[in-house]
Parts: C-alpha cells; sequence; structure tokens
C-alpha cells in the first residue's frame, strides 16, 4: 500500500492497527459496539483524523466498519473538524465514500506493478 500510494503521489502510508476478534462469531449489533469504542479509544489518543491517521478496510472489515468509524468521529469531533467526513478512506458513499473504489484497488495494484515494472 505504501509503495502504491507513493507512485500515485498519495499521502498516505500503509500502517495497519486492528482489534483481535474473529467478525463472523460476532453479531452485528455487537460489532458496531466494538468499531465505536475501537473509533473512541483512538481519538482518545489522538491517533485518528483526517491530518493524522485516516484507516481503510482491510481483512475482515468494509464499508460498514468505515461508515461505523466515521460516524463516531462524527458524533465526536463533527461539531470541530470541518474534516470529519475524511477520517476513513472505504466508507459508504451516502457518507461521503467514494463510488467505484472497490474497483480502484485492483485498478490501483494493477498500474502499479506497471509502472514499477517499467522502470525496470
Amino acid at each position: 500500500m505504501t509503495i502504491k500510494n507513493t507512485i500515485a503521489g498519495l499521502p498516505y502510508g500503509g500502517a495497519k492497527g486492528g482489534i483481535k476478534v474473529d467478525p463472523r462469531t460476532l453479531s452485528k449489533k455487537e460489532i458496531e459496539r466494538v468499531t465505536r469504542n475501537y473509533t473512541t479509544a483512538l481519538c482518545k489518543k489522538a491517533s485518528l483524523g483526517a491530518s493524522v491517521d485516516v484507516p481503510g478496510p482491510d481483512i475482515g472489515t468494509g464499508v460498514r466498519e468505515m461508515t461505523l468509524i466515521k460516524d463516531q468521529y462524527q458524533v465526536l469531533y463533527g461539531h470541530r473538524d470541518i474534516n470529519y467526513a475524511g477520517v476513513t478512506t472505504g466508507k459508504d458513499v451516502a457518507h461521503h465514500g467514494i463510488r467505484g473504489r472497490e474497483e480502484a484497488t485492483g485498478l490501483g495494484v494493477y498500474y502499479a506493478t506497471r509502472q514499477i515494472l517499467h522502470n525496470y
């Protein structure tokens, strides 16, 4: 991810963070509670925000979880952070997400690989 974003000129890295749970064993309500609590914990440590760290979906997460993170961040900071909508990538289009994001991931890998191979 770091290499792909560097080639594309995007200011995103590739760090990962998360909670060790098996989402297949949790109800939707439990996943929501865990996600909101995780978001709140990150906010308390000043480790989340459009100008701080912008998480994106990975194994075990998707549009729903990214939208929940954005929503919880908005509840906590939306009144004083005009960039609250940029707190995650991969969120639902109705919550300031971008159409074609899922397809873009595959295309980004394809074009980044082509660029790397072209340079060698």
